[in-house]
């Protein structure tokens, strides 16, 4: 019996202190004033918490927008590498192509030509070089800018012997005829 006794006060101890703190009036009792003013504070959680729901969804949306933009984003780039690629590998080909053409065309000129005479060009080559070396570029741009005014004047010199050609043909009639 004494312990059930002990039991009971402490179960009437824990009631009590749950109801004290149910208790919002500090009136001693549990009235609807109590009741309104845990209804109001689970009210004003309930509201921040929709606050925060409604912050985590904005900043899901925004998430979910910038990835939508970094995917698009890297899609274009992509796209662009992708076609600078296929341009440059086709002009790879073409190039590729015109080697392949010209050694083609030096393997057909090599084959037509006689072997003496390829001898003969390979032997000359180092001459070639040789005197190649020892041109004097500043004195061939001096003359290749002086050649155009040398033209000039030989077409000039040119007219002038046409005309005293006419000239003796003409008294060559005069005094011949």
């Amino acid at each position: 019996m004494k312990r059930d006794d002990a039991m009971d006060e402490a179960l009437r101890a824990k009631t009590a202190a749950l109801r004290a703190q149910d208790d919002e009036t500090g009136d001693g009792r549990i009235d609807p004033a109590d009741l309104k003013y845990q209804l109001d504070r689970i009210e004003a959680q309930l509201e921040l918490q929709d606050e925060q729901n409604r912050r985590l969804l904005r900043n899901q949306r925004l998430r979910f927008v910038l990835n939508g933009i970094v995917l698009a984003v890297m899609l274009v780039l992509a796209v662009v590498l992708f076609a600078y690629t296929r341009h440059t590998y086709g002009q790879i080909l073409q190039a590729s192509e015109q080697v392949n053409t010209l050694a083609a065309t030096l393997q057909g000129s090599l084959a037509k030509l006689d072997t003496e005479q390829l001898d003969q060009m390979m032997q000359a080559m180092p001459d070639l070089v040789d005197q190649l070396s020892r041109i004097d570029v500043d004195a061939l741009n001096g003359v290749m800018e002086e050649l155009p005014g040398v033209i000039d004047s030989m077409q000039k010199m040119q007219e002038d012997l046409d005309q005293l050609r006419g000239w003796f043909s003409g008294l060559g009639s005069l005094f011949g005829g």
